[in-house]
């Protein structure tokens, strides 16, 4: 199993298999950025212990790969390969390691794969996890008065993960009290509520930019939720977000100046996933 002891290990095999396949495609190497990495790998480390493996030879690390179980949900989050060990069942093993440490009783498996890697979204197929939502990476300026503000009767609570239990579990599955308590430690959230206190939708904001996750009852509150997390908190540079194609807040995203940047994700699943429609991830690692 890996531990704590591993990341920056973990981190070595993330870039050099990243930069390798910039390298193939001929596209100039993406800046490093430990950072985030670092605490979505210790977050998983510290909740997932059982089912983050690494792959050693002769002392080296040289794969690693971890799985969320989250309910009867296990999500593949990382899966990376040195590139010199690709190739050789060094992943398929991995895999195999977590999904067991996950335990029993697992209903769905599932993962996020780049849209231009078609060897490993085959890979997935094969597993059952067949291809099923484009998720994209949307950047840029993002005006306040470019979307609307909360409805009339909206109100703003603190986040608590006993208040969005239901909700999670509604549109995701299962609750997850410990992911709440990391997105807190490094976001400022926003809990939405009627009037007469039903929970309509929930949202994160970090001074980085990026936005998410966010959740809504109903799909259309989506653009209104988001409008307020931009209001929320400033930032010096653009706006990030992870927008499935299904959701609601894409097309008003776009026509706010927003552009689609990079490749498109992939949610691979072996069976229905989150409510996409009304779901928009932290990222394609920790859904």
């Amino acid at each position: 199993m890996a531990t704590a002891a591993d990341i920056p290990a973990m981190l070595e095999v993330f870039f050099h298999a990243v930069e390798d396949l910039d390298r193939q495609r001929g596209q100039p190497l993406r800046p490093r950025n430990a950072a985030p990495l670092e605490m979505h790998f210790g977050h998983l480390l510290e909740s997932d212990p059982r089912s983050c493996y690494v792959a050693h030879d002769d002392g080296w690390v040289i794969a690693f790969a971890m799985v969320m179980r989250r309910g009867a949900e296990a999500f593949l989050s990382f899966l990376f390969v040195e590139p010199a060990w690709q190739g050789r069942g060094v992943g398929r093993a991995l895999l195999d390691a977590c999904l067991t440490g996950a335990g029993e009783g697992v209903a769905r498996v599932s993962t996020c794969a780049e849209a231009n890697q078609p060897v490993s979204t085959g890979l997935y197929a094969k597993l059952g996890m067949a291809p099923r939502t484009p998720i994209y990476f949307l950047r840029g300026s993002l005006p306040e008065e470019a979307l609307p503000t909360l409805p009339t009767g909206v109100q703003r609570r603190p986040i608590s993960a006993d208040a969005v239990a239901q909700l999670d579990l509604a549109l995701l599955g299962y609750v997850r009290p410990g992911d709440h308590a990391f997105w807190a430690r490094e976001r400022t959230g926003a809990l939405f509520t009627a009037a007469d206190g039903t929970v309509l939708g929930y949202g994160y904001a970090q001074a980085s930019g990026r936005i998410g996750p966010v959740a809504a009852l109903e799909p259309g509150y989506l653009p209104s939720f988001i409008g307020y997390l931009v209001r929320l908190v400033d930032v010096l540079e653009g706006r990030q977000l992870v927008v499935p194609g299904p959701a609601g807040a894409l097309a008003p995203l776009l026509e706010a100046g927003m552009r689609i940047d990079d490749t498109p994700a992939i949610y691979c699943s072996a069976g229905p996933g989150p409510r996409f429609d009304r779901y928009l991830p932290m990222s394609c690692a920790l859904l």
